[in-house]
């Protein structure tokens, strides 16, 4: 996380950036914008912190002295930001007032958040998901009313909701929409199991397991099945044979039963290697909404398979070990597609200069990418072209550590996915490194 202010001092474009990043060891950085010189010698400012309340303090005081030299803080926040461009606009002070919340999270005990957060009251910012998360945060440690804590943490979620599905923003600082929602469903997943309702607490963790999973969030489903849904231990027992050689895992691996999992899971034979999972099978309105957001016809093998298995996994089973090929619902598609694009390109320029390679690369429009598939804890995807044309329907494997390249390519879905299933059950390493296995 960098959370970054920028200020600018007229005349002239003499205008600096402020970082804080939190983490281990903790960092005050400052950035000289529209930098001519050595592009390693842009920082007027880097100091390393032992702990993050020594950082916050002096992240405050740098602040405090470009305000005093004349500087005014804008309203950027992208920490990769060089230019501030002509005539920036000042930040508004409840927007300061929400960096100041979020500085305090990570640095202030609760009780000077909660003073924050009465200070920001009857002004814009407490109607953004960042304050409402901080909110819940509050009423969570509280303790005493985990009703409360559940009504605040299910308001932070669903505004987060409603402003994504009217395209209207949101003011979160330089925090990721994406950071700032998963914070909010371990939150709320939290509260649901605080008010006693683990089906709630489950359900929700799981679907930030599928739409943001991280090694935490699935150590966090696995002991909730394990504590609440005993029919269902054997999944968090994969979970523990998966990832374990990550750690946080130990618990789960102490249970009865596991060491017999294990055993079994080591002597498999199984000629396959892989099974489907119970899908959720999408109906004709589902694929056809999806049809008019991305403005295409989906290919006729792909919306099969989304009427027949849907949202559904593909689990890789085999003796040494797992993983899984998650497909997603027709309504995330458009979604998955616009963060790959922005993944791939920072700028309209950027976007263009991608488009044209792509064509002359592979003869393929980037633009008509649409992801279907990714592999669990793993940045990658299977991409499938619904441009009309030659390549029209075919499939590709795309990584983000090659985000300029398409690998594995197909010439259609069932032509990918049976490519890919035998090549698991040929134990091919080419297919099973998809999976990194």
């Amino acid at each position: 996380m960098y959370l970054a202010k920028f200020f600018h001092r007229p005349p002239g474009d003499d205008d600096r950036e402020l970082m804080l990043v939190p983490g281990r060891d903790p960092m005050v950085v400052g950035v000289h914008m529209n930098w001519k010189g050595d592009p390693d010698a842009d920082q007027f400012l880097r100091k390393e912190f032992s702990n993050i309340a020594d950082a916050a303090a002096a992240f405050r005081r740098h602040v405090a002295e470009l305000v005093a030299a004349g500087y005014v803080e804008t309203i950027h926040t992208n920490y990769t930001l060089r230019d501030l461009g002509p005539d920036p606009q000042a930040k508004p002070d409840w927007q300061k007032g929400l960096d100041e919340l979020m500085i305090l999270a990570l640095s202030a005990p609760m009780a000077e958040q909660a003073r924050q957060l009465d200070a920001l009251k009857g002004t814009p910012a407490e109607h953004e998901p960042l304050y409402l998360w901080n909110a819940a945060r509050r009423d969570y440690a509280a303790h005493d009313d985990t009703a409360q804590a559940v009504r605040s943490a299910e308001q932070a979620r669903d505004t987060i909701l409603a402003r994504r599905a009217a395209g209207q923003p949101h003011y979160a600082w330089s925090i990721y929409e994406g950071d700032l929602e998963g914070r909010i469903l371990e939150l709320l997943s939290d509260a649901y199991l605080e008010a006693d309702n683990p089906e709630a607490s489950l359900q929700t963790i799981e679907h930030l397991c599928k739409i943001a999973p991280s090694q935490g969030r699935i150590i966090k489903r696995a002991e909730l099945l394990c504590g609440y849904f005993p029919e269902r231990r054997e999944e968090a027992f994969d979970d523990a044979y998966q990832w374990s050689r990550f750690g946080g895992f130990e618990d789960i691996m102490a249970l009865p039963g596991y060491a017999e999992y294990e055993a079994r899971r080591k002597a498999s034979k199984s000629a396959k290697g892989w099974r489907w999972k119970r899908g959720k099978p999408a109906s004709e309105a589902d694929i056809n909404a999806v049809e008019h957001a991305l403005g295409i016809r989906l290919p006729d093998d792909y919306r099969k398979f989304l009427l027949t298995r849907g949202e559904t996994e593909l689990l890789v089973r085999l003796p040494e070990a797992s993983s899984e090929l998650r497909f997603y619902a027709p309504g995330e598609l458009a979604t998955q597609q616009h963060n790959v694009l922005d993944f791939i390109a920072h700028s309209e320029d950027e976007l263009e200069e991608a488009c044209s390679y792509f064509r002359k690369e592979y003869g393929v429009s980037l633009k008509h990418l649409v992801p279907v598939a990714e592999p669990s804890q793993l940045s990658r995807c299977l991409l499938l072209h619904v441009e009309p044309g030659e390549r029209y329907g075919w499939c590709f494997q795309w990584d983000h550590d090659g985000a300029w390249e398409l690998e594995q390519k197909q010439p259609g879905f069932d032509v990918a996915l049976k490519k890919l299933t035998d090549g698991i059950k040929r134990r091919e390493a080419e297919q099973l490194a998809f999976f990194d296995l």
